[in-house]
């Protein structure tokens, strides 16, 4: 054999081997899943004889998604599966037992209308349907058990979930084809699910529910009605999670969750139409910050007796302007800040009694505006009063001297104050002392007690402590050393009366709106120690002060 001879074996055995390797290489990126076939419309890889759909190139607008393509079985649908299609309907043939979807697949869908989702499936994706605004109906069959995150964020036109495919709105087993019937073996909503998805009206809540995520329902602007199983086994609601919604909660149409452990900040903050009552169960554990706040058409709220609170939020009914009813656990041991801010008429139907185990108040938390309405007659809103129950050793009531109210001999209700034990330092006025009531100064509120001595012992009043007053004018006693802010926040106060004391006090002590600057006037003792300073001081935050003659206690 001849040298050439040799080489031309040689060459061609190379040749051989390299296309015996590429075969081997494009047969392993096939397996792979690295490069795809086309069938019918549907671009799609193959790992061994499973079938991903990573596309759809067709001009079908009602889609099928076959149980098989070529004979591989479809498992799964990639993210953007069909971005950019003008896709109207989707449905699907799906048989293989752990089908999935991949978060986002079917995001921002513009044409998507309807949507039968295989009965294997398990688990809708975070963000699959997001942004998908034309998309009203999904058939969602039992057997899913978690709405991710997003899922159905945006999806504007969305407002009716069903778990079978043939359904009937007449007749026998009749269903609305405007509500959400969520699949019974759910068990978890995910945070955003179905947010700003506002044309969701109803929807069903199966038992095993456990979980509602954050901003769930947020902004779901008209859904008014939840249908909870008896039996409800939500333990979670989250923050955010039904704000600015339409709920309806009424004492004989009760919004109830009954083995419920924790509520999230603001959760059904802004519910102000239809949601006048609503009743927490012993099993309450956690309730976030201003979980009911603004919800404007709330009246009663009922906490069991027997609930052990460990953690509560502040301002929980900030702003529930309606507000007269509340029952608090008897072993709560704080009632936090702003609790009850701005809840005109919290003492209108009943007195309020602190229990017997609360030991800390915080600032603003009967910071109720009592005397201040906006359209009623000021004596609407305190025809009760604060108390203390006797065996608490932490606070008192101090009932403050009567008013008389045009012409009357004294006032038609009581006034005072809350403090701690050794009354020296105030949380909270309430009474129906206003502009037109009178004492021995005339317009001026002073403390003096029911006797008419004065209260000798005060040193601090605290944040909030006279906000939406409606009296003009008051005579702050010489023992106080230290003030909170906005003491007259939305109130009527335009001149505080005092003496030159070393004060602790801030810039925003005299601010009567929590964005504006200080707005009522300081009259100082012109006779007093120290007043060159504590002028000064009051200038440095822009508090105007002036001097007088008169005398104060």
């Amino acid at each position: 054999m001849t040298n050439k001879t040799r080489q031309i074996i040689v060459v061609v055995a190379v040749f051989v081997i390299a296309l015996a390797s590429l075969g081997t290489v494009i047969g392993l990126l096939v397996n792979t899943g690295q490069l795809s076939e086309y069938s019918d419309g549907f671009r799609y890889e193959l790992n061994g004889s499973r079938a991903t759909i990573i596309g759809y190139e067709g001009s079908d607008t009602d889609v099928v998604v076959p149980d098989k393509v070529k004979g591989n079985k479809v498992v799964a649908i990639a993210k953007d599966a069909f971005k950019d299609s003008a896709v109207k309907s989707i449905k699907f043939n799906c048989s293989y037992s752990s089908f999935k979807i991949s978060s986002e697949a079917f995001r921002d869908m513009s044409s998507l209308e309807k949507v039968v989702l295989p009965r294997n499936l398990k688990e809708i994706p975070d963000g699959a349907f997001r942004g998908c605004k034309s998309l009203k109906s999904v058939i969602m069959a039992d057997g899913v058990t978690v709405i991710g995150e997003n899922a159905f964020r945006e999806c504007t036109a969305l407002n009716f979930i069903y778990n079978k495919e043939n359904y009937s709105t007449e007749g026998t087993g009749a269903i609305k084809n405007d509500a959400m019937y969520l699949p019974t073996s759910l068990l978890e909503i995910g945070a955003h699910a179905f947010d700003g998805c506002t044309a969701i009206v109803e929807a069903h809540f199966a038992k095993d529910l456990e979980k509602i995520g954050d901003y769930a329902f947020n902004g779901c602007t008209k859904f008014s009605d939840i249908e909870v199983d008896k039996d409800s086994e939500v333990t979670n609601i989250g923050d955010w999670a039904f704000y600015n919604t339409l709920l309806t909660s009424k004492e004989n149409d009760q919004l109830s969750f009954p083995n419920l452990v924790s509520i999230g900040a603001s959760a059904f903050k802004s519910v102000k139409t239809n949601f006048s009552y609503f009743a927490l169960p012993k099993t309450i554990k956690s309730i976030g910050e201003s979980a009911f706040a603004q919800c404007t058409s709330m009246s009663k709220f009922v906490m069991a007796e027997d609930a052990k609170i460990e953690t509560m939020g502040e301002g929980v009914f900030e702003g529930c302007t309606q507000l007269t009813s509340v029952t608090l656990p008897t072993e709560i041991k704080e009632i936090p800040a702003k609790t009850f801010m701005g809840c005109y008429r919290f003492l209108y139907n009943n007195d309020f009694v602190i229990g017997k185990s609360v030991e800390t108040i915080g600032e603003g938390a009967f910071a109720i505006y009592t005397g201040r309405g906006t359209s009623v007659n000021v004596t609407t809103y305190s025809r009760h009063v604060l108390k203390v129950d006797e065996e608490n050793e932490n606070f008192v009531i101090t009932r403050l001297e009567d008013n008389r109210r045009d012409g009357n001999t004294t006032s038609t209700y009581q006034q005072g104050l809350l403090t701690d034990a050794t009354g020296s330092t105030v949380y909270a006025y309430y009474g129906s002392y206003d502009a037109t009531s009178t004492n021995t100064m005339g317009r001026t509120f002073r403390f003096l007690d029911a006797s008419g001595n004065f209260l000798t012992s005060i040193n601090t009043i605290k944040s909030y402590a006279f906000a939406g007053v409606d009296f003009e004018y008051i005579q702050l006693p010489t023992t106080i050393k230290q003030v909170g802010d906005y003491i007259f926040y939305g109130s009527k106060i335009v001149v505080s009366y005092t003496s030159a004391v070393p004060w602790e006090l801030t810039s925003k002590s005299f601010c009567k709106v929590s964005d504006g600057n200080p707005d009522v006037e300081v009259l100082i003792l012109n006779n007093t120690q120290g007043i060159e300073d504590f002028m000064r001081t009051l200038g440095e935050y822009g508090i105007e002060a002036r001097t007088y003659s008169g005398t104060l206690q």
